[in-house]
C-alpha cells in the first residue's frame, strides 16, 4: 500500500533521456503537493488578484503553463519515457495506461502538429489557457492553428497521450520511437508569462473545495470539458477542469467517477461490480479503462488500475471487477478508505450510447460482494 504521494514535478533532460527522479527535489515549479499553487510559482503572487469561479480555470491553466516552461523551457516537448511515477504523480487522476508528453507553445506565428499514422492509440491534445481544447490530433493527421483560433491568450498547451504495445522493453522502445515521431512546427517562440498574477490564498481554498468531496459527487464530467466557450455550464466546468485538468471532451474520450456504492465498500471491505463492454470505437483503437484514486485524487495502491487490454472477460463477455477481494479473485484491485475511481472510455461510439452505459453502471456501483447484482448496458 502507497501511503505518501509527492506531487514535486520532474526535470527533464532534454527530449531524448529517460526523467530522473534524482532531480525532482531541486526543481520548485511552483506547484506544491496535491497541486498546490505557491508563492514561487510565477503566475502566482501575495495579495494577487482574487480567485472566484469566473478566474479559477485560468488561474489552473496558468498554475500549470509556467511549470511546464521551467520543466522544459518552453515550445518543445516534454516526454515522459517510461510512465508516470507513482512516489511523483504530477497531475491528478492521470491516465496510467497511457504515457504522457507534454509542451507549452507560443501560437502568435501559427503552430503546425503531425501525428505519423499508428495502430495503437496516439493523439496530441491542444487547449488554451480557458482550457478550451482547439484539436485533437489523431494518427495520421496534421492540425494547423493560429492566434485566432485561442479563445484567451498567445500559448497553448499540448498534452500528448500514447498507448504501449507490450509491458516489455521492446514495447517501451517502440512508444518512445513515435513520442519521437510527432512533428511540431511553431513560427514564433515568445516565452508564456501570465498576464495576470492571482492570489494563491484563495485560489487554494476554492480549488480544494472544489476538488474534494463536493466535485467528486457533484461533477458531470460530459458538461466540463469543452471545446466552445458557448457551452461552459456553471459549476461543472470548474469542478471538472480542476479535478481532472487536461482531460478530453467527451466525444474524444468518455470520464466518469466511480465510487462506493455502499459504506461497506467505502471502508474499504471486498466488494465487486460487473458491467457490459462500453461502446466506444474499438476497431478505431477505442478502449475502456478504470483507474483507482485516495480521496483526493491520487494513486495509492499498488493493484490501481484495469482496462480493455488487461482484463479478463466472463464467459456472456461482459466484465467482473472486484475490489479488495484477495489475490484469487478475477481482475482483483486494491482500494484504499474512501477511494474512487475514474472510468475512462476512448473513442466512444456516440455521446449518447457512452452516456447509457455511464446510467447502467452508477445505478450499481461497487458493492458489498454479497449484495451484488449483474448490470448490463444497452448495446
Amino acid at each position: 500500500m502507497r501511503t505518501k504521494v509527492k506531487t514535486h514535478v520532474l526535470i527533464a533532460i532534454g527530449l531524448v533521456l529517460a526523467i530522473s527522479p534524482a532531480l525532482a527535489e531541486d526543481v520548485d515549479t511552483g506547484v506544491g503537493d496535491n497541486g498546490a499553487a505557491l508563492l514561487s510559482s510565477p503566475s502566482f503572487e501575495k495579495d494577487g488578484v482574487p480567485v472566484d469561479m469566473f478566474n479559477i480555470v485560468r488561474a489552473e491553466t496558468a498554475k500549470y503553463f509556467a511549470e511546464e516552461v521551467i520543466l522544459s523551457g518552453g515550445n518543445k516537448m516534454r516526454h515522459e519515457r517510461t510512465g508516470i511515477d507513482l512516489d511523483n504523480q504530477t497531475v491528478i487522476r492521470s491516465n496510467f495506461d497511457l504515457i504522457y508528453s507534454y509542451g507549452v507553445y507560443d501560437v502568435t506565428g501559427g503552430l503546425e502538429i503531425t501525428v505519423p499514422k499508428y495502430d495503437l492509440y496516439q493523439t496530441v491534445h491542444v487547449f488554451d489557457e480557458n482550457h478550451v481544447t482547439l484539436a485533437v490530433v489523431y494518427p495520421g493527421e496534421t492540425v494547423k492553428l493560429s492566434q485566432d483560433d485561442a479563445t484567451y491568450g498567445e500559448h497553448l498547451y499540448l498534452f500528448m497521450r500514447t498507448q504501449r504495445r507490450t509491458p516489455d522493453a521492446k514495447g517501451l522502445q517502440e512508444l518512445n520511437e513515435r513520442q519521437d515521431a510527432v512533428v511540431i512546427t511553431a513560427g514564433s517562440a515568445k516565452p508564456y508569462v501570465s498576464e495576470v498574477k492571482y492570489d494563491p490564498v484563495t485560489f487554494n481554498a476554492l480549488r480544494t473545495h472544489l476538488i474534494g468531496p463536493y466535485g467528486i459527487k457533484n461533477a458531470i464530467i460530459h458538461e466540463g470539458f469543452v471545446d466552445n466557450l458557448e457551452d461552459v455550464v456553471f459549476p461543472h466546468y470548474q469542478m471538472v477542469n480542476l479535478g481532472g485538468w487536461a482531460g478530453l471532451p467527451a466525444k474524444h474520450a468518455f470520464y466518469f467517477v466511480i465510487v462506493p456504492g455502499d459504506e461497506a465498500a467505502r471502508n474499504g471491505e471486498p466488494s465487486s461490480m460487473t458491467f457490459r463492454p462500453p461502446p466506444v470505437q474499438y476497431g478505431k483503437n477505442g478502449y475502456w479503462s478504470l483507474t483507482l484514486y485516495n480521496e483526493q485524487g491520487w494513486v495509492a495502491t499498488d493493484k490501481f488500475n484495469t482496462n480493455s487490454h488487461k482484463a479478463i472477460p466472463n464467459e456472456d463477455g461482459s466484465y467482473t471487477l472486484h475490489f479488495n477481494s484477495g489475490p484469487d479473485a478475477i481482475n482483483n484491485l486494491d482500494v484504499v478508505e474512501n477511494w474512487n475511481g475514474l472510468f475512462r472510455c476512448y473513442l466512444p461510439e456516440s455521446v449518447e450510447s457512452i452516456l447509457e452505459f455511464k446510467a447502467s453502471v452508477v445505478a450499481n456501483l461497487p458493492q458489498e460482494k454479497k449484495l451484488m447484482r449483474r448490470i448490463r448496458c444497452s448495446e
